[in-house]
């Protein structure tokens, strides 16, 4: 059983997903008697934690209770003050937590306060799942640096359109609601002018059925070279465009994007490139807290040349395309021997309609 409401806490805290960035999913189930009396999540960043809402219920007799929460209660000292003692007074009996806060600057040290005061915590239960839901926020909180997800779609022969540039569409209508889940987990969406200027994408989240969150669309273009016809230019209250430029970009063309309501970083050259480190770096210190990569190929081998990528999305579909033309997913210098190939982790595959969806770690 205990799984079983960890699993629902779970599934709660993925609600706040595109919402609460940089702070963790965070849900709260409380049970009594394998009964659940109430259960909340964190939704809007800033709001009301879910452990503290979930125990303001005006619930009557709590003694005995447990509560079952995905990761260790975060925030300031008053705020985890407050809770420990809402627990305290409220008689909660045991607390089961999937992971820790690792937060290196936290003011309190939730479990072992609770511990101190007689109250029975379980760390632990669905480790991995409660893990990799807050993955970029684990990341984060440490490193000050985006979580990074790169994806592409691919026929089985590794193609990601024909020889004349048609790519529309290689994957199936399933493959493309999950890369729409993708986007709104994540805090931006990053793309060459390439593909800016061949595709004309939109980058914005379309879900049914939910409430959305558009990533910040961000667009690596040194000189700002992209049309300002474009789709990702057309910016409103619910979605932002950042180009970042090289320091070389003219006066006039910076000035017709952010006429535009577009917003222009720079950053120096290196070797004549755009330093995709750098790039992190500064997407960092503006508060991005992760980035999902769509393409195309030669951003793609600058992500992975740079070694910024965390995780890695491929979906794979049963078609073939053949000829020596088409262009593949990752560009770039590549390697010179097949020992210095960089090798995923912890793989896993989904089928999603027609499609094979292979996920894997570098890190």
């Amino acid at each position: 059983m205990n799984e079983h409401f960890m699993k629902r806490a779970i599934e709660l805290a993925y609600l706040g997903s595109g919402f609460i960035n940089p702070d963790p999913l965070s849900g709260a189930v409380l049970v009594k008697d394998n009964i659940v009396l109430g259960e909340s999540c964190y939704r809007t960043f800033g709001a009301a934690s879910a452990e503290l809402e979930v125990l303001s219920y005006g619930l009557c007799d709590l003694s005995g209770a447990e509560l079952y929460l995905n990761i260790e209660p975060f925030g300031n000292k008053a705020k985890l003050t407050e809770l420990i003692r809402v627990i305290k007074d409220r008689k909660i009996e045991k607390i089961y937590i999937g992971i820790e806060d690792r937060n290196p600057r936290k003011e309190i040290h939730f479990i072992e306060e609770l511990k101190h005061l007689g109250i029975s915590c379980e760390l632990g239960i669905l480790k991995d799942e409660c893990e990799e839901m807050n993955e970029i926020y684990s990341h984060y909180i440490v490193n000050k640096t985006p979580y990074v997800i790169v994806k592409w779609a691919m026929t089985l022969d590794g193609k990601l359109a024909t020889k004349t540039g048609d790519s529309k569409w290689i994957s199936s209508e399933e493959s493309l609601r999950f890369v729409h889940h993708l986007r709104q987990r994540v805090s931006a969406i990053l793309v060459g002018e390439n593909t800016v200027r061949k595709d004309d994408p939109l980058l914005t989240t379309r879900l049914e059925g939910v409430q959305i969150s558009n990533p910040i669309r961000i667009i690596i273009s040194k000189y700002g070279d992209i049309p300002m016809e474009a789709k990702v230019l057309q910016v409103d209250e619910s979605t932002k465009t950042w180009i970042i430029a090289s320091e070389l970009i003219s006066k006039e063309r910076e000035e017709s994007i952010c006429n535009l309501g577009a917003r222009i970083l720079k950053l120096k050259e290196k070797n004549g490139h755009i330093d995709f480190n750098k790039v992190m770096d500064l997407l960092g210190r503006l508060g991005i807290d992760s980035v999902y990569i769509e393409g195309g190929s030669a951003v793609l081998g600058s992500a992975f040349e740079s070694g910024c990528v965390h995780k890695v999305y491929t979906a794979i579909a049963p078609k073939i395309v053949g000829g020596n033309k088409a262009v593949t997913p990752v560009g770039g210098n590549g390697i010179e021997r097949m020992n210095d190939a960089i090798v995923l982790k912890r793989l896993s595959y989904e089928i999603v309609g027609p499609d094979v969806i292979i996920k894997g770690y570098i890190y």
